[in-house]
C-alpha cells in the first residue's frame, strides 16, 4: 500500500512539473491540460445538451479538448451528432485517443485549433485562458455561422455576443459558464 502511495505521489509531482514547464514554454499563452470537473463541467454539459436536444445532427468541437472529458459523454448521448476535439498537448492528446478509441462519432486531432477552419461547427466548447480569448473571439466571429453557439468554461470571450451566463462553482469558488453567438 505504501508503494502505491509513493508511486501516486511521484506521478502527481511529475504531472505538476509538466504543467509548470508547459506554462513556461508557452509563456502562459496556452492553457495547461486540466480536466473539466465538478459543477462547472456539469453546467457546460447541460448547456451543450440544451443545444443538442434541438440539433441532433450538429457538428460539435472542443477546442483544447484535453482528455475528452466533455466530448465523451456528449458523443455517447448524441450518436447522430459529429464530435471533433483538437488538442495541442501530446499527453492530453494521447489520453483522449485512448479514451475515444471505440466512439465512432468522435475524432480527436493533435493540432493547433487556431490554424483550423472552424466554419463547419454548430457548437464550440472550450476552456481558454485570458491571453487567448481575444484572438479566438476574432477567429470565431470570422468563421462560425451566425446561429452557432460557443460555450466557454470560466473565461469570457469579449469579441462574441453573450446570450447567457450560468453561475457555477469549482472547489467552493464561484465560477461562470458563458454562452455566446458570433457577433454577426
Amino acid at each position: 500500500m505504501l508503494l502505491v502511495a509513493i508511486i501516486l505521489y511521484v506521478l502527481a509531482v511529475a504531472y505538476l512539473i509538466k504543467i509548470i514547464c508547459d506554462f513556461i514554454k508557452t509563456k502562459g499563452k496556452e492553457p495547461p491540460f486540466i480536466c473539466s470537473i465538478g459543477a462547472v463541467k456539469k453546467d457546460v454539459l447541460n448547456e451543450a445538451r440544451f443545444f443538442l436536444n434541438s440539433n441532433k445532427n450538429a457538428k460539435v468541437t472542443d477546442l483544447g479538448c484535453g482528455s475528452g472529458s466533455l466530448l465523451i459523454p456528449l458523443a455517447k448521448e448524441y450518436p447522430l451528432a459529429k464530435f471533433v476535439g483538437y488538442e495541442y498537448d501530446w499527453f492530453a492528446f494521447f489520453l483522449a485517443k485512448i479514451r475515444t478509441f471505440y466512439i465512432s462519432n468522435l475524432t480527436v486531432y493533435k493540432r493547433n485549433f487556431l490554424k483550423e477552419n472552424l466554419s463547419e461547427y454548430d457548437l464550440v466548447l472550450g476552456y481558454w485562458i485570458s491571453g487567448l480569448v481575444d484572438k479566438l473571439g476574432e477567429k470565431l466571429n470570422k468563421e462560425l455561422k451566425k446561429e452557432s453557439v460557443v460555450i466557454s468554461e470560466i473565461f469570457e470571450v469579449p469579441k462574441l455576443r453573450q446570450i447567457k451566463v450560468v453561475e457555477s462553482s469549482l472547489a467552493f469558488k464561484k465560477m461562470k459558464v458563458y454562452v455566446y453567438h458570433p457577433n454577426k
